[in-house]
């Protein structure tokens, strides 16, 4: 295996920063990790590079404004989390193709990621998408008794963040700092009926209904703030061609005390899971 870090430049002025895992003998597929909200690239490394031993060419990189991609023209735009979904995953994405154009070019989305692949212009070019907690985030798509908590976040928490500190902190949900416009974008996504929509309100819905192909989204059971079943089950319903399978994962099936929204990207996931992911990303 061979890992080489990249720079992608997008086309209105930010350079991405992205790692490459290359396999010894590749398989004829290639794939791209699209990362969640405020997760960098490294955190999916011990994943990356399961799929490289098994024949998978990877790409892993860090959104717009987080991480190491906080290089910019002056003419840039300040990041917002739309940009991620309609810039960032397209030139991550043209970029990947360019150098690899012998390969079938397959998405993975971890929560956000899956979302997001909703705006990506042409999200037709990849040959199938693993979603992985991904979620529609509307806050009444929560189990009644969770709303309360997560509209107190979506409401109140996010914009407080937002406006006084102008970004959110790192420390309030141990993640990457995230730019102002980014957390607005967060918030206003999780609280308005309209979901992911462009900045005047109007919903964004093309790519969602128009992506054909095969898909699947796999939650946790036990993932209860992030990505519960019920918000799985909601984001499946919005990719109306492609018809995805969702299937959601029991800690106990697996030998598991929790695996809850962050767990099945690290070293301790119980690797069957990471088998199955790779045999769909196989034969999808």
């Amino acid at each position: 295996m061979n890992k080489t870090n990249l720079h992608i430049e997008t086309s209105d002025g930010y350079v991405l920063k992205a790692t490459e895992f290359l396999p010894d003998t590749k398989n004829g597929i290639g794939v791209i990790i699209n990362g969640a909200t405020g997760v960098l690239r490294v955190y999916y490394q011990a994943f990356a590079e399961f799929l490289c031993d098994n024949g998978f060419t990877v790409l892993t990189y860090d959104y717009r404004g987080i991480g190491d991609s906080r290089e910019a023209k002056d003419h840039a735009p300040v990041p917002t989390m739309l940009h991620w979904g309609q810039r960032d995953m397209d030139a991550v994405f043209r970029d990947f193709q360019t150098r690899h154009p012998e390969l079938t070019i397959k998405g993975m989305g971890h929560s956000i990621g899956g979302q997001l692949l909703g705006v990506m212009p042409d999200n037709n070019r990849y040959h199938s998408f693993l979603g992985i907690a991904s979620q529609h985030i509307h806050w009444k798509n929560w189990p009644m008794k969770d709303r309360p908590l997560v509209a107190a976040f979506f409401f109140g928490v996010l914009p407080l963040f937002y406006k006084l500190t102008g970004g959110l902190p790192h420390w309030v949900l141990g993640s990457e700092y995230l730019p102002k416009h980014v957390a607005r974008d967060w918030s206003r996504f999780g609280r308005k009926k309209a979901w992911i929509a462009d900045e005047q309100g109007k919903p964004l819905r093309d790519g969602f209904h128009g992506y054909e192909g095969k898909m699947r989204l796999v939650g946790m059971s036990d993932d209860k703030r992030f990505a519960p079943p019920s918000c799985v089950s909601r984001l499946a319903a919005m990719y109306k061609k492609a018809a995805p399978e969702v299937h959601i994962l029991e800690p106990k099936q697996l030998g598991m005390k929790s695996i809850d929204h962050f767990g099945f990207f690290q070293k301790k996931m119980n690797k069957d899971a990471w088998e199955e992911c790779a045999q769909w990303l196989t034969s999808s």
